[in-house]
């Protein structure tokens, strides 16, 4: 069953293994690689969750769409709160990226680091989602990482 992190000041759980749209839409086509690294991450005693902002941004159909609708069921989402944007707006100045270019990496690196405890963000994007990542580093205390995908 899918769990929510619904109000504002909800405890997060973690740690988080956060997935931005090109992990979770390989998830949807079956992927054995972003599957085991899931695994691994349960393993690890992370939890697989994705930013809502994800859910927008990754639309497929047919039995792709299935899919992601039942994997979705077994991820945590994180609802990009007030705080959750503020936060993103932080990373964006502090890695000195552009909010409209890199918004929703921005967005799905806040989302991993809201919590208090370790987080990993896994992502394609090899360009800005480091930068985010090393500046979110500088705002809290657990370690959070990237996890190329």
């Amino acid at each position: 069953m899918v769990r929510r992190v619904g109000r504002a000041g909800a405890s997060f759980p973690t740690p988080l293994f956060v997935l931005d749209a090109q992990p979770f839409s390989l998830l949807g086509e079956d992927d054995a690689k972003i599957v085991a690294r899931i695994a691994v991450a349960r393993e690890e005693g992370f939890i697989p969750a994705i930013s809502a902002v994800t859910l927008a941004e990754v639309r497929r159909s047919g039995a792709i769409g299935r899919r992601l609708i039942w994997q979705r069921a077994h991820l945590t989402v994180v609802p990009v709160t007030e705080a959750v944007a503020d936060l993103a707006g932080l990373l964006l100045e502090d890695a000195g990226l552009d909010g409209h270019e890199c918004v929703v990496d921005a967005l799905v690196v806040a989302s991993a680091a809201a919590g208090n405890g370790p987080a990993k963000v896994a992502s394609s994007d090899g360009s800005h989602v480091p930068k985010l990542i090393g500046a979110a580093r500088l705002r809290r205390d657990a370690p959070i990482g990237w996890v190329p995908v």
